[in-house]
């Protein structure tokens, strides 16, 4: 099993459902992440979240680092044996997206 492709999917999948978009970049075995969020002309208009994200896929153990423009505000571990730590991750960043954003136009 290929966890951090399991844990990019499930949270690109959070994320795409709050409308927003979500890069990362696989650097040194340590994934950077960002959420951001676009305007009408498809540029970037903010960076509601990112974060470091750090796993061990012999063990099925990790970390993940958060960051706002503020600096560091949150770490979570995450093992893939334990299915409540990986929806405590996808709960946390939804919390922090919040709620879809309304000047995107109608859902269909």
């Amino acid at each position: 099993m290929n966890i951090k492709k399991l844990l990019l999917f499930q949270i690109e999948k959070v994320v795409f459902d709050l409308r927003y978009d979500f890069l990362y970049e696989d650097e040194y075995g340590e994934l950077l992440c960002q959420v951001i969020q676009r305007d009408s002309s498809g540029s970037i208009e903010s960076t509601p979240i990112s974060f470091h994200l750090r796993i061990n896929e012999e063990k099925g153990t990790g970390q993940l680092i958060y960051y706002q423009a503020q600096g560091e505000m949150n770490r979570q571990s995450f093992d893939i044996e334990n299915p409540d730590t990986i929806l405590a991750i996808l709960t946390f960043i939804s919390g922090v997206l919040g709620s879809p954003q309304k000047n995107v136009g109608p859902k269909s």
